[in-house]
């Protein structure tokens, strides 16, 4: 029993009022939080943060009407995890895509569930079943426990990677619903015991509407209940089992009726694993999953994880000791629910909440982020017994201290292994050199890798990361061979090369991943280069009937009517495009463009100027709007433009350079040569001779 030999303070913070010993805690988690999350809030999109924040429509939230946020709570026509994707749409509502709120938003997040993970543990410490053992030193046990769960590397990805929002957000909701259910419990009042029973309820549906894993939360208070509150006994199992019988049966008679479990199973059908292989391979992955939580250094910590499958309970050797050491930790914490039920309880609590993503559903096999709602009292033991050891140590102070100045160390230690993590998911290109260098044999990370030098310009180093991805052909969907298919695809497309791509377009489509329209996409560029603008448009026809939110077939569509002269519906289909994608340029082109086609060059004008914003150096631009200060008669502009041109044109023949504009059968601006060339030199022969005029002496 704790402090019992001591005659050393170990809980000097009983001395303070309750009030002021939250208030340091509250005080002391944000500055923590803050200090080694600190270089997270410029952290870009990542991943899954495309798909589901930056390209999906329906969180791009116009105004705060009923229909628009009820539009929100859908993903591909589903309604899928609504709370998650509101937050999503409220963050765009208030900042558009800027990372800084989203990220900001996230570490609230986090903030509040680990206050709220410290006001549950101390309270239960508090119970009549645990005060004797636990109480006199509560407060300390909950603050070392909450500092080194908050802390934790393993936690990164539920707080920097931005759309692993819906994993800390259901982790907030869940622990606010355990603590509402503690008080209401404890409640002398039938009043308070109201309010917070409400408040239970209202954050139970919060954390189930924010993500599925949520849902192991009413077991998880069942057995609070009886192992904390009630106490383990036969009469407390019968008594609380009268309770719940009624309500699943219900529940599982639902299921029965409502949950197709033959297209449950066939999600195995896109994995390389079967039922029973996931389920002999997550053994391991749990014990993966405690060992990062316990030795949670950087070279251990990644995206995608590479996890060997067990097909046998004997290949690999290791699965058969991971399920026996399974069951042995369970079977353990049940045979000591009654003499420490609190040790029991925080055992279960952790494999129990793995349950939802690490059983049976045809999930990809590992991501740390799971860990988030399972590792929230994962540290309490922990705590529990480095304060027993500082009591067992009472007669040698100076071992105190220095078990003491350990735990110190060890969050400090901590807090800087996340803040390196932060540093590597700052830059996508960061993050994917990071897990290729980590899991070198995964295709996914080759390919994501291989994407991000192609965004950046190097294409020789895109095309070994993506030579690569084939290559190993290692996949967590059998059909995301078709993503590397299609970014092959690219990559020769970008070469000129349309042949060898219109063959990785073909391969990528014979994959047949649903609603993956991205070959049919890069077919399209082929045909349109070719100058088979039917065929083109029968791809984006195609395309735009099952995703018509699909912003680079809109651009290209609007491409194709401006070009057919139809400026009126290239300026629909190009501001449809803008509308999805603010960041986007090629919309801007083509309004541009349409806009000079109707004669309304100023408008024009402001088209080009707002693409020059973005794209300074591009050579098109600064062709099209000398042409049309040319028409407009604004000299000094052109001037200005011309000047500008000469500057980039970096030691090029001037003609080349209009030359290749010219050329350019892709762009939306065509450049008459002897036209624009005419335009220069004259702009540039004026200027000659406004200097030599400035320099005659006057009378």
């Amino acid at each position: 029993m704790i402090g019992k030999n001591s005659d050393f303070d170990l809980d000097v913070w009983r001395r303070f009022p309750d009030y002021k010993r939250y208030l340091f805690v509250f005080i002391a988690l944000f500055i923590f939080l803050l200090i080694i999350y600190g270089n997270s809030f410029h952290g870009e999109w990542h991943f899954d943060d495309k798909e589901n924040i930056v390209n999906n429509i329906n969180v791009h939230l116009k105004s705060l009407s009923y229909p628009d946020i009820k539009n929100t709570f859908y993903f591909n026509a589903n309604m899928a995890r609504p709370f998650s994707y509101l937050s999503f749409a409220l963050n765009y509502y208030f900042g558009g895509l800027n990372v800084f709120g989203y990220h900001l938003v996230n570490i609230v997040i986090h903030y509040i569930s680990a206050v709220f993970l410290f006001l549950f543990i101390y309270k239960t410490l508090k119970l009549p079943i645990l005060r004797e053992r636990y109480g006199e030193y509560a407060y300390s046990i909950a603050l070392m426990a909450t500092f080194l769960w908050a802390a934790n590397p393993v936690q990164v990805l539920s707080v920097s990677y931005i759309v692993q929002r819906m994993a800390s957000m259901a982790g907030m909701f869940y622990i606010m619903s355990m603590y509402f259910y503690l008080k209401c419990r404890i409640s002398d009042s039938l009043w308070g015991s109201g309010s917070f029973f409400v408040l239970c309820v209202l954050s139970t549906a919060l954390a189930f509407g924010t993500k599925e894993n949520a849902a192991m939360l009413p077991v998880i208070l069942f057995l609070f209940d009886l192992f904390l509150i009630q106490g383990v006994s036969l009469k407390a199992i019968t008594r609380s089992a009268k309770v719940v019988i009624i309500p699943f049966l219900i529940l599982l008679g639902l299921s029965v009726f409502y949950v197709d479990f033959s297209s449950f199973l066939g999600g195995y059908n896109i994995r390389p694993f079967t039922l029973v292989e996931r389920l002999l391979t997550e053994p391991r992955i749990i014990l993966l999953y405690i060992s990062l939580l316990l030795y949670p250094v950087d070279f251990r910590l990644m995206l995608l994880h590479d996890i060997e499958i067990s097909h046998t309970l004997f290949t690999p050797w290791t699965t058969l000791p991971a399920i026996l050491l399974i069951f042995l930790i369970a079977g353990y914490a049940l045979y000591i629910c009654r003499r420490r039920p609190l040790i029991s309880f925080c055992i279960l609590f952790f494999f129990l909440n793995h349950l939802i993503e690490g059983s049976v559903i045809p999930l990809e096999l590992a991501f740390e982020h799971r860990n988030y709602i399972p590792s929230m009292l994962f540290f309490v033991p922990a705590a529990v017994l480095m304060l027993n050891l500082l009591d067992f140590l009472s007669y040698k102070k100076s071992i105190q201290f220095a078990v003491a100045l350990g735990a110190a160390l060890l969050l400090i230690t901590q807090g800087q292994a996340v803040f390196m993590r932060n540093e590597t998911l700052r830059s996508n290109l960061a993050l994917w050199e990071d897990n290729v260098k980590k899991a070198p044999n995964l295709s996914r990370a080759h390919n994501n890798l291989g994407g991000e030098y192609f965004n950046r310009g190097f294409r020789s180093k895109a095309f070994q990361e993506v030579s690569r991805a084939l290559e190993l052909n290692n996949y967590p969907r059998l059909q995301q061979g078709a993503d590397i298919e299609y970014n092959m695809g690219m990559l020769c497309l970008s070469e000129k090369k349309d042949d060898k791509a219109a063959f990785h377009y073909n391969k990528a489509i014979s994959i047949c991943r649903p609603g993956f329209m991205a070959p049919l996409y890069g077919m399209a560029m082929i045909e349109l280069r070719k100058g088979n603008d039917k065929v083109a448009l029968d791809y984006l026809t195609k395309i735009l009937r099952e995703n018509p939110y699909h912003v680079e077939s809109l651009e290209l569509l609007s491409f194709i009517l401006l070009k057919h002269g139809r400026p009126e519906s290239a300026l629909r289909e190009s501001q449809k495009a803008l509308d999805l994608s603010s960041e986007r340029t090629f919309p801007l082109v083509i309004m541009a463009e349409a806009s000079r086609e109707k004669g309304e060059n100023s408008r024009a004008i402001r088209y080009w100027k707002k693409f020059m914003a973005k794209s300074p150096q591009n050579i098109t631009a600064h062709l099209a709007l000398i042409d049309l200060y040319s028409l407009s008669g604004e000299n000094s502009l052109l001037t200005e433009t011309v000047d500008h041109l000469m500057g980039i044109k970096k030691g090029r023949n001037l003609e080349d350079v209009v030359r290749e504009g010219e050329n350019n059968k892709m762009s939306a601006y065509q450049p008459d040569r002897e036209k624009i060339l005419k335009i220069i030199r004259k702009n540039l022969l004026r200027q000659i001779q406004d200097t030599k005029t400035e320099g005659i002496p006057t009378a």
